[in-house]
């Protein structure tokens, strides 16, 4: 999870919510979009040393 975050903070606090309902919906409306690119998930994850990796 620590390597993913900068995928999620960057759009995150570059922005400005109104409340922390708002922010909740930003880091949400985030991690659907990076459910959908694989590829990007896996070049922040993928460690080479890791067995099977």
């Amino acid at each position: 999870m620590e390597r993913t975050w900068g995928l999620i903070d960057g759009v995150v606090a570059n922005g400005q919510v109104e409340d922390e309902e708002a922010l909740w919906n930003k880091v949400e409306a985030r991690c659907a979009y990076l459910q959908t690119q694989p590829d990007l998930i896996r070049s922040h994850t993928l460690f080479h040393w890791w067995p099977g990796g």
